[in-house]
């Protein structure tokens, strides 16, 4: 990494800090009682290097009109190295909500609410935006078939598991339109189908006609959104993550000071020799820095301070709408032809000035969609 890289780094960090503490004052959030909370401070930093991530993509993009991967190993694995870290956390999660069961049973029914009323508003709110620039972007006229459009729709609000019609209203390319981030979410939903297969091996009471059902619903998903197996190596990393949490043997261990000091070293060895984020040496690193911090390391106060957990609990905002704030802004704000133009120094000052919006409308879109739905799905759950 280069020291024009490290000061750009520096630079969207402070201002991270900055936006963060003078939104919070703002917009004010409750922080939620959680389970692991380094988890939940791990969550918003990674989100955010997605946007970084996605702003290397957009300035290569606006050179060379090519969508393409970072060739900087630190910038692609904020990419994929932070989707790996997402994924294993969703498996986390759920193995250990299963292990953790006393009774022997699960509402099925009740888990399917809560996931929809978690996930779907803040996506739906965000493809409502796409809609929205689309036809700004096509001049509100119907420039291919209705069934081809209304394949294209479904795909959108269905979390896009349909790579074949990602394009709304012949607009090459739509998926630029949020950075291409939905691809994540159909490998989410196969996992929650999956789970009462999974918990067949937990000797979980099963009610057969939802592993059944869930079970189809997660091979059709594959097969539509044409899944690669690679995709589902870090569920089984946040799995085997959870069954070592489950021994009680590494919380002691782990938690010391020099475990943080090993994570980091893995995390830097890992982005000084791979481009890539998916191959077995930064998976297998990835995994273990996660046990590290689900055994209760904070990294030194960090991932457990109120300002990383605050942060944290915007996250799902943050990943789905840092790619269309980029988009308004090198398309309507910028303006193409001018942001091609831009230096180094030009395009990332944009960066960071764009961080404090960021933030703010993320927070708002928490507190008012987010934080509703997830209260109305608990109340429904004990109802």
């Amino acid at each position: 990494m280069n020291f024009t890289f490290s000061l750009i780094i520096i630079a969207a960090l402070i201002a991270l800090v900055l936006s963060v503490v003078a939104i919070n004052r703002l917009v004010k959030i409750k922080l939620t009682d959680v389970s692991y909370p380094e988890i939940d401070g791990l969550r918003g930093y990674l989100a955010f290097f997605v946007f970084l991530h996605h702003s290397y993509i957009w300035q290569v993009y606006l050179k060379t009109e090519n969508w393409e991967d970072p060739e900087s190993n630190l910038f692609n694995q904020f990419g994929e190295t932070t989707v790996v870290f997402f994924f294993i956390i969703t498996a986390f999660l759920f193995t250990t909500k299963l292990l953790n069961n006393k009774t022997g049973e699960i509402d099925w029914s009740n888990y399917l609410k809560s996931r929809f009323f978690r996930l779907f508003p803040m996506y739906f709110f965000s493809v409502i935006i796409i809609f929205i620039l689309t036809a700004c972007l096509t001049n509100f006229t119907i420039r291919v078939p209705f069934l081809e459009n209304l394949k294209s729709i479904l795909s959108w609000i269905f979390f896009n598991i349909s790579k074949q019609n990602s394009n709304l209203n012949g607009l090459e390319d739509t998926f630029i339109l949020n950075a291409g981030i939905t691809w994540t979410l159909p490998y989410e939903w196969i996992f929650y189908f999956l789970l009462p297969l999974i918990a067949l091996f937990f000797k979980i009471k099963i009610n057969y006609k939802a592993l059944i059902g869930f079970t189809i619903t997660a091979v059709i998903i594959m097969v539509i959104n044409k899944s690669s197996l690679r995709h589902f190596m870090p569920f089984i990393g946040g799995i085997c993550v959870a069954l070592l949490i489950n021994t009680k043997k590494f919380s002691t261990i782990l938690k010391q000071k020099k475990y943080t000091l090993l994570a980091l070293l893995l995390l830097a060895v890992s982005v000084y020799f791979f481009n890539s984020g998916r191959k077995p040496y930064p998976l297998i690193a990835a995994s273990i820095v996660f046990l590290i911090i689900a055994s209760g390391n904070n990294f030194f106060g960090v991932l457990s301070s109120a300002f990383s957990r605050k942060f944290g609990q915007i996250t799902y905002s943050l990943y789905l709408l840092h790619g269309i704030l980029l988009f308004v802004i090198f398309h309507y704000i910028v303006g193409f032809e001018k942001a091609k133009t831009l230096t180094d120094v030009e395009f990332w000052s944009i960066i960071t000035v764009s961080v404090f919006p960021l933030i703010l409308i993320c927070q708002l879109t928490f507190k008012y969609i987010e934080l509703p739905l997830m209260s109305l799905a608990k109340r429904k759950n004990k109802a």
